[in-house]
């Protein structure tokens, strides 16, 4: 029981925060940046904290506030509707652009969590 609501508060404050930067961004760039950054905080709290916090804070955290907060479906949906307007190639740079940079986003901010934390070796 504790778990679920630690998920449900985390989900609810990253939905907020999602909706906030779609509307600071404005659509398909707003939910890239909120899958991005997302990226880079997820790697960031696994590299500092995962040893340190609570696992079930963790899962609030982790899969409650950013799982709230990215927006993978939605950004699978954006990619999608670009394709079927035709737009080919801002779907395909959608895609590639979102994917290359949220590999490097979530790879820096681990190296930069295991930094935080060194405790640990970085990537």
């Amino acid at each position: 029981m504790r778990e679920l609501l630690w998920i449900a508060v985390g989900g609810a404050v990253g939905s907020v925060a999602r909706y906030g930067v779609f509307k600071a961004f404005s659509g398909t760039v707003g939910t890239m940046v909120a899958n991005i950054t997302g990226a880079f905080v997820l790697g960031f709290v696994v590299g500092a904290f995962s040893q340190k916090l609570d696992p079930v804070i963790g899962l609030g955290v982790t899969v409650g506030l950013l799982g709230g907060y990215t927006t993978f479906s939605t950004w699978m949906f954006d990619s999608v509707q670009l394709w079927r307007d035709g737009q080919f190639a801002a779907a395909s740079i959608n895609v590639g652009v979102a994917v290359l940079l949220g590999l490097a986003a979530a790879g820096a901010g681990l190296a930069l969590g295991l930094a935080v934390d060194k405790g640990r070796s970085a990537v």
